[in-house]
């Protein structure tokens, strides 16, 4: 009524009231009077809004590629987004001109320029993987655009959702991995199979060394059984020299013993030859005449008859022949 008016804003907007081209009145969520034909209101929205975004680029290698994300800012100060945008109000709380809804297209301009900068310092393989660095360069240069600065926006949140290449790029990519892949599946069953040959030839190698340390026992074993054997032997050759020389040295001794038997037997021998010389001797200085009619005393009959006989065959008396009776001879040999 008469022109004055009432205004409440919400806890998410900042108000100026603008009289006469200054400030009279400001702040966040305020409500006030005005008197309308000399006075102006600003609106300024504070609260954060996202903002999505799609943009084609080109790599540096010129290839076609798509980057999709959001941002998210706000207003951090309203004094300055009001110097640069016109955020008046009617009375019913309707902006009286376009330019608040330019607002994201400012931002959208600076968030691009960004991208681009940044895609067009890649290749195709480094932009598709390079999300974690084109979020970085967002965080790290959209604060600092001066265009943003001079609108007092503040960037709350960068997210990027996909990088991805045209739809023919994407087919050769997707061949060329899928022959990658192929070759590291082809790869990897070739380096289990040379991991299998070269356990089996570890195995092999193990065995063949226990074979050859069990051959190596076995010689030892065998070694062993030879020098006890060769051992045994020498012992029982030992022995048997032991014998023999024991045996040689009882048959040199024997041997002696019998040149002693033989020595001590001669020795008798001749004892008893020369006590039979000295007792021949003696009887050569006998008359063998006499010495036969001494033995003639103790002779049998067929003795004496016998050296009658043997008489009258010698000396003067020797007859030239004698004839006997059967019944002498007969006498004779009885």
């Amino acid at each position: 009524m008469f022109g004055i008016n009432f205004y409440k804003a919400d806890p998410s907007t900042h108000v100026m009231l603008f009289k006469n081209g200054e400030v009279k009145l400001q702040g966040r969520g305020t409500s006030f009077y005005y008197y309308a034909p000399n006075a102006s209101i600003v609106a300024v929205p504070l609260s954060s809004k996202e903002l999505p975004f799609v943009f084609r680029m080109k790599t540096k290698d010129f290839q076609e590629i798509t980057v999709q994300g959001q941002i998210t800012f706000r207003i951090d100060r309203p004094e300055a987004a009001a110097q640069m945008i016109n955020f008046s109000i009617n009375a019913k709380g309707m902006y009286l001109s376009d330019e608040p809804e330019g607002l994201d297209e400012r931002i959208m301009r600076s968030v691009q320029v960004v991208v681009r900068n940044a895609m067009e310092s890649m290749n195709l393989q480094q932009a598709l993987s390079s999300a974690k660095v084109l979020t970085g360069a967002l965080q790290e240069q959209l604060p600092v655009q001066s265009n943003l600065q001079r609108l007092g926006i503040e960037i709350t949140e960068v997210s990027l959702t996909a990088i991805s290449p045209a739809p023919e790029t994407a087919k050769a990519l997707e061949a060329e991995v899928r022959e990658a892949l192929l070759r590291d599946a082809d790869n990897a069953i070739y380096a289990r199979r040379l991991s299998s040959i070269e356990k089996e030839k570890q195995v092999r190698e193990e065995e063949l060394e226990t074979e050859k340390a069990i051959a190596r026992k076995q010689q030892d074993l065998e070694k062993q059984a030879l020098e006890a054997e060769r051992e045994k032997l020498q012992q029982q050759f030992n022995m048997d020299q032991e014998k023999l020389l024991a045996r040689t040295d009882n048959e040199r001794k024997r041997a002696e013993l019998v040149e002693l038997e033989n020595a001590n037997s001669k020795a008798r021998a001749d004892a008893k030859a020369y006590d039979l010389k000295a007792q021949l001797a003696a009887f050569n200085d006998i008359d063998l005449e006499r010495l036969k009619v001494m033995n003639m005393n103790a002779a049998r009959p067929e003795q004496l008859i016998a050296q009658a006989i043997e008489n009258l065959t010698k000396g003067e008396n020797k007859v030239g022949s004698l004839n006997f009776s059967p019944e002498l001879l007969q006498s004779l040999i009885r």
